[in-house]
């Protein structure tokens, strides 16, 4: 009878349910690939997503160690800024033609292993002309990929033509390390967490700083207990209407 109860036992543990997840937080880190200290990365805790930047020294090994690890990699295209004129090699440009973009793009993409989506570095100026961002949504919409909007433009049109193209969107909604003392992180974060909160889910963008890493290799395994579930951020993309969605953003960069 006790081996018995003690079967029964473990079968109802067996099947009951997981923690039940209310809402969800996505964590993008981006600027991957400059420097080898970035392959530290991939040892931050849970589905973290890494946005790699291409042609850079350590993109590809990058990629691979992150794609062993089970992490999540985007393609971090540079696109034309307002004010900066360096976004870094492979960057798309307003004068591009529809046909050059896509080349540029393409090729970015093609440099990198494993990528399942993309999103801009810079792009203050490129995401918000709607020519060079169909160039960019029909190369998406063509490889089945998503697109996160960093909206480094409060004019962006990223996600209007990717409703338009059929293609997976979403956005930034806070940025964690513009600043890196502990006191700006934590304060960002709590930030994060109080949109997913009221809202389901967000998404926020970090950089492969020492503090950044630090800080989240403390507080990513405390989101369970909060009912807060971590995931990639290709979980919070969906196909929109042509009006945009989401609810807004904080502080751009």
């Amino acid at each position: 009878m006790l081996r018995f109860l003690t079967t029964l036992g473990l079968l109802v543990f067996l099947m009951s349910p997981g923690p039940a997840y209310a809402d969800k937080v996505a964590i993008v880190i981006d600027d991957i690939g400059n420097n080898r200290s970035d392959l530290n990365a991939t040892l931050l805790p849970g589905n973290i997503s890494f946005a790699v930047l291409p042609y850079t020294p350590y993109a590809r090994a990058f990629a691979l160690r992150a794609h062993h690890q089970k992490k999540q990699v985007l393609l971090h295209m540079p696109m034309e800024a307002i004010e900066n004129d360096r976004p870094g090699p492979g960057v798309v440009t307003a004068d591009m033609s529809s046909a050059q973009i896509k080349l540029q793009l393409v090729n970015a993409l093609d440099s990198i292993p494993y990528v399942a989506g993309v999103n801009n570095h810079m792009g203050s100026k490129l995401t918000q002309l709607p020519m060079p961002m169909q160039a960019v949504m029909e190369t998406l919409a063509a490889r089945k990929l998503f697109f996160i909007d960093s909206r480094t433009s409060e004019f962006s049109v990223a996600e209007q033509i990717a409703g338009k193209l059929g293609v997976k969107v979403s956005r930034r909604h806070v940025f964690l390390d513009n600043e890196v003392d502990e006191h700006y992180l934590k304060q960002q974060f709590e930030q994060l967490l109080r949109l997913a909160k009221r809202h389901g889910q967000a998404i926020g963008i970090g950089h492969p700083y020492p503090e950044t890493l630090s800080f989240l290799q403390q507080q990513l395994p405390e989101l369970e207990k909060q009912g807060i579930e971590l995931v990639f951020v290709s979980e919070l993309t969906k196909v929109t209407n042509q009006n945009g969605y989401l609810f807004p953003v904080t502080s751009a960069k």
